[in-house]
């Protein structure tokens, strides 16, 4: 590959990663978010980090058919599109908030997720133990919204 072949390979790449929001992808729409931590006795940190479109906004059923002014138009308004990438986006989402609420310091295996346009989530254990300062500052179970991440940072 040629020194210019490098050079574009690397400003496109390099671009690629300035791209991602540091793993704030879908936060500034009206999706509530909540990570859910529970330490069991067994000093395992598990936890549920949630993206949920507001009830209230959420259509109650699905129409089919099509306006013929707009083909190809979606009726059920709000929530995120889903494509390839919100795998991964939920995915960096839920590795900023663990890492921000200083619940997960090593990071975390996925245990489980669910994607839809109205609810993602991902349930997860910290590949580190409960220490007593952890049981301390989260308690056995509780739910943390950004305002109490945002604390702990």
């Amino acid at each position: 590959m040629s020194r210019c072949g490098i050079l574009v390979l690397g400003a496109v790449l390099l671009l690629m990663g300035c791209s991602t929001n540091n793993g704030r992808s879908y936060v500034e729409t009206e999706m509530a978010e909540t990570l859910e931590v529970e330490i069991l006795p067994n000093t395992s940190k598990m936890f549920t980090y949630r993206l949920r479109w507001p009830e209230e906004h959420i259509p109650s059923h699905i129409q089919i058919a099509r306006n013929g002014n707009n083909p190809g138009r979606e009726f059920a308004q709000g929530g995120v599109n889903l494509g390839r990438d919100t795998y991964d986006r939920l995915l960096a989402n839920t590795a900023y908030v663990v890492e921000q609420a200083g619940y997960c310091r090593e990071g975390f295996f996925e245990l489980d997720r669910s994607i839809s346009r109205y609810h993602l989530w991902v349930r997860g254990e910290c590949k580190d133990s409960a220490t007593a300062a952890d049981q301390q500052a989260f308690g056995a179970k509780q739910t943390l919204t950004p305002e109490r991440w945002r604390k702990s940072s």
